[in-house]
């Protein structure tokens, strides 16, 4: 169920035009994936049903961002250390092997996270929370679900 362009893979940024005019299409959308089902067959917790259907309660990006309660047991020993967010699919898509990286400084990796050790995740706080993720997505699951998600990888691992 991803998008996928021949020259790019999955990995781009989508936007969207509202206007009231009448637009042709610059070319037919195209299937690239075939027979491919490298993505069904990586996915840890079988989110991705059949070829273009996600189950999104199945998913990890929606248990890890957008739900608000506890994580459900059938996740356990699922999620392969995804606290926030899920790009299995994308990760083992053959087209991604053509997309370059985004050399925009606003979205390369925050070397502070990079460096957090596995005792300092577990010991977040409110003040560093909001200082790290202050233009980032991860502030929509607020430092409550961030913690709700550590602690549950972190059951994984007993």
């Amino acid at each position: 169920a991803n998008i996928i362009t021949k020259q790019s893979g999955s990995f781009y940024f989508l936007a969207e035009i509202i206007c009231d005019l009448d637009l042709d299409y610059d070319h037919p959308v195209t299937d690239h994936c075939g027979k491919c089902t490298k993505c069904i067959d990586a996915c840890p917790t079988d989110a991705i049903i059949s070829d273009k259907i996600v189950d999104g309660s199945k998913c990890i990006s929606y248990v890890t961002i957008e739900l608000k309660n506890e994580i459900p047991d059938q996740f356990k020993n699922n999620m392969e250390d995804w606290m926030f967010g899920c790009d299995i699919c994308q990760d083992v898509c053959p087209w991604n092997r053509f997309s370059k990286p985004n050399l925009q400084p606003k979205f390369q990796p925050n070397q502070y996270l990079k460096e957090f050790t596995k005792q300092e995740w577990t010991e977040i706080s409110q003040e560093i929370f909001s200082t790290v993720f202050r233009k980032s997505p991860v502030k929509r699951t607020k430092l409550a679900g961030l913690q709700r998600n550590i602690k549950f990888l972190l059951d994984d691992d007993v």
